[in-house]
């Protein structure tokens, strides 16, 4: 199940986002968390998700 979280806009003038405490289970519940915010303007909802990654393997497994 995914995860979703209130991100507020670090600053401004700046494309980075930070995290909040705020963790809903729901996407319903998260929409009506923000809803309540009194000023929407740098927050959003942003929802959780894997990423894959690869890295080499070692040299010894091709011996």
């Amino acid at each position: 199940m995914k995860k979703y979280r209130i991100q507020y806009r670090a600053k401004s003038w700046s494309n980075s986002w930070e995290n909040s405490s705020h963790e809903f289970d729901t996407l319903d519940e998260a929409k009506a968390f923000y809803d309540r915010q009194p000023i929407k303007c740098d927050v959003r909802i942003a929802e959780a998700y894997v990423q894959i990654r690869y890295k080499p393997v070692s040299e010894d497994l091709y011996k």
